[in-house]
């Protein structure tokens, strides 16, 4: 028996074990184990296809496979076999990497990691069964320029690019930071290095990993998960931070031109490793909302790992917004709305905005107060929060009383817009996770929450007078 076959039987066995009310509603996750980095992230004869960095065996890393979905509408995804399995057609853990469909061929290249190297690998397939197309990596180590070796070379990204087809891999230089190294190929088999796209020079983090890059309107965008970040002001806090640099692409000299800094994508303690998808009219984007440094997962948990709900992209004065792809509006139900003005030191609250399965549209317009506080996934014992601080422009989230059984990263605060003492937030609480998008998605907090279900309150609170309007629409 060969890892895939034997990774579903063990799958087949054990995902009932777990409720459907023990995991998120909507936010994907494995049925079971471990889930890491989105891959492959494609669609596919008219279908989304997701791959993911999956371990069936433990809700701990451990031996890499591409477990494997798909979806038309991102709410109800179908579970199929497993795509990719460690030591099957090629020795090694199958690492990360991407996907793109040329004709009735859904192509899939990752990264096939060895303790002393890594090497990219290529398989074809039907969506359900995928085949390598060598018996050997086609990027292996020969191909990297001097000052390279394979021991962090990994992550490629593939596109359909003049006729033939291009690729980047994040790979370590001999200063230890990560570089975003170009390949081309007419056939897949045979491949050729092109360049360096782009490279760290220091002053973010080290090591660069799961590069993506795409065109944005009329910009191109290069996106890495950097590795060992320090802080500045408030931004960069987690460590394993994912940055965004918007600029040119040079396709004869292979080289990406920034024409700014590394920007924040996500300012929350849980986000990582985003994936892109072009879906004809709009770029979609897709992250593991998880943190390598914060463990939070209970200690009787049979799943560990959640995706980000499907995000749409746009590019305004050289910044990416990002609100929630539309699809979702397809699933909401019971539309609630109100409007309200909420008085100095006197608590809100309407039952019919509770829930722990929507969308919150929240509008404000502050008078005369300095601090403003939205209560989230509440009751008397737990809570998140949002702080507003009018004066000093800032918004703070809270996961400290969320129901964490441990000291962790439980507080983050950013700087933000007040708009003549307006502010606007989109909110999607899930089960186990929330993301908050400020200001059109101009800035966005993602965070995993581990609350008892029963808390399911959104309540309000002021040092002074608001106008507040809300729309909540449930969801699943």
């Amino acid at each position: 028996m060969n890892n895939k076959k034997r990774a579903d039987e063990y799958y087949s066995k054990n995902k009932d074990k777990i409720k459907d009310t023990d995991r998120p509603a909507y936010h994907f996750t494995a049925d079971i184990g471990w889930l890491n980095d989105p891959n492959g992230f494609s669609l596919y004869k008219d279908e989304y296809h997701l791959f993911y960095q999956y371990n069936p065996y433990d809700i701990k890393w451990g031996p890499m496979h591409w477990g494997h979905a798909k979806t038309k509408d991102f709410i109800n995804w179908e579970r199929l076999p497993v795509a990719l399995a460690p030591d099957d057609e090629m020795p090694g853990q199958c690492f990360s990497g991407t996907a793109i469909t040329k004709g009735d061929k859904h192509i899939l290249l990752y990264t096939v990691h060895n303790s002393d190297k890594e090497e990219q690998a290529l398989a074809i397939g039907d969506g359900l069964e995928y085949k390598s197309i060598s018996d050997k990596p086609v990027i292996g180590v020969e191909l990297l320029p001097e000052g390279f070796s394979g021991a962090d070379f990994r992550d490629p990204k593939i596109w359909v690019e003049d006729g033939g087809y291009s690729c980047i891999v994040s790979a370590k230089n001999s200063k230890g930071l990560g570089s975003v190294l170009k390949f081309s190929s007419k056939d897949l088999k045979n491949w050729e290095y092109r360049g360096v796209l782009y490279e760290n020079t220091g002053e973010y983090g080290k090591m660069w990993e799961c590069p993506d890059f795409f065109k944005l309107g009329d910009k191109y965008i290069l996106a890495v998960s950097v590795m060992e970040m320090q802080a500045k002001n408030r931004e960069y806090f987690n460590g394993h931070q994912v940055i965004y640099f918007v600029g040119a692409y040079d396709k004869e000299k292979s080289e990406f031109i920034p024409e700014g800094k590394g920007i924040t994508l996500d300012f929350g303690f849980d986000y990582y490793a985003p994936q892109t998808l072009d879906d004809k009219d709009e770029i979609l984007s897709l992250a593991w909302l998880h943190d390598w440094a914060n463990n939070l997962s209970p200690g009787d948990a049979k799943w560990c790992g959640q995706m980000t709900y499907p995000r749409r992209l746009e590019l305004k004065d050289n910044r990416i917004y990002q609100l929630p792809s539309k699809k979702i509006e397809k699933s909401y139900k019971n539309e609630y709305k109100t409007n309200f003005v909420l008085e100095a030191d006197k608590e809100y609250s309407d039952e019919n905005l509770n829930s722990r399965l929507a969308r919150f549209d929240i509008d404000i317009s502050n008078k005369d107060a300095k601090k403003l506080r939205i209560y989230l996934a509440a009751d008397d014992r737990y809570n998140s929060f949002i702080d507003l601080d009018t004066d000093n422009k800032t918004l703070k989230f809270s996961r400290r009383f969320s129901g964490l059984s441990k000291d962790a990263i439980d507080e983050r605060k950013i700087d933000t817009d007040f708009t003549d003492g307006k502010i606007s937030l989109s909110i999607l609480l899930d089960r186990f996770s929330v993301e908050i998008f400020i200001n059109g998605g101009k800035q966005v907090i993602s965070s995993r929450i581990y609350t008892p279900a029963q808390a399911d309150e959104l309540r309000f609170n002021a040092d002074g007078k608001v106008e507040i309007s809300v729309c909540k629409n449930e969801i699943a």
